[in-house]
């Protein structure tokens, strides 16, 4: 009998253990590269959704920006025009690293809020989700490229140096990566938090050289606009592009430097709110 109760108290055990749910520490332990294929079926998914049902499909980031291109060409080319050697290729530099930047920060600050699902199951490290929102305009900035190379074969102003846009693009990543992070993060917390980057980023817009140049500028205020690390960055892509003059070299050290800091920071800052992500989405 006591044999008995024994094994019967033993299966008890042993069917509640089995019906446990399992710690959840695969989002701290999930390595590299299950991090990194999950990202990319994300980021595939999101650009289907995206260009589902489309006539244009993929080719739509590009039409926007032409379209913005050429409004921007037009007011700052001739109606008031600011006398930029090149401008509509001057201009579609800066709109594809602005783009870019506006679209993976902005989508940043909603993608926990707005991916509560994939938040709460324990196979999907949160950490990815900023990751995805900054990686998924990439492709819009890919298929943007041949259009910037064929503007400068046809205005005459096409440089090999080109090539050094990718590892430009690169520090452009972690500066996004790093303030990504940082503004999902906060967000859970503070709902605000996306309303005041969409404000930040409408300020942010006019302090950025987008559609003028800061050599233009008066000399007082140009450490001000260089202080602004995307500005030393997109001067830095006409630098390479166009051939126009490399900002000063200690900004864009500053700024390199800088963004890899930056995206340790906000990777850590992440990794330190994450505990009451579930409690308070």
């Amino acid at each position: 009998m006591l044999t008995e109760l024994k094994s019967s108290t033993s299966e008890v055990e042993a069917a509640g253990l089995a019906q446990a749910p399992a710690p959840v520490v695969v989002r701290r332990g999930t390595n590299l590269g299950q991090i990194r294929e999950l990202v990319a079926h994300l980021v595939v998914r999101e650009l289907s959704r995206a260009n589902r049902e489309t006539i244009l499909g993929w080719a739509w980031p590009v039409v926007l920006l032409l379209v913005q291109l050429a409004a921007l060409a037009f007011i700052f080319g001739h109606v008031v025009d600011l006398s930029i050697p090149n401008y509509p290729v001057f201009l579609f530099i800066g709109l594809i690293a602005w783009t870019w930047f506006l679209t993976g920060v902005q989508n940043a600050s909603w993608s926990l809020i707005s991916h509560r699902d994939l938040v709460l199951q324990p196979n999907c490290p949160p950490v990815v989700l900023p990751v995805v929102t900054v990686a998924v305009p990439i492709f819009d900035v890919a298929v943007a490229l041949p259009v910037l190379v064929a503007l400068t074969l046809a205005s005459g102003t096409f440089e090999w140096t080109v090539v050094l846009l990718v590892p430009l693009f690169a520090v452009q990543l972690l500066l996004m990566l790093g303030i990504a992070w940082i503004v999902a993060a906060l967000s859970v917390y503070l709902r605000d938090v996306p309303r005041l980057v969409a404000l930040a980023m409408m300020v942010l817009f006019y302090l950025t050289p987008v559609f003028y140049a800061i050599a233009r500028v008066p000399e007082k205020f140009q450490s001000v606009l260089l202080a602004n690390p995307l500005g030393t960055l997109i001067e830095s892509y006409r630098a390479v592009t166009l051939g126009d003059p490399f900002p000063p070299a200690g900004a864009f050290i500053a700024v390199a430097v800088g963004s890899g800091v930056l995206a340790a920071a906000g990777l850590w800052i992440f990794r330190a709110l994450e505990g009451g992500f579930v409690d308070e989405l």
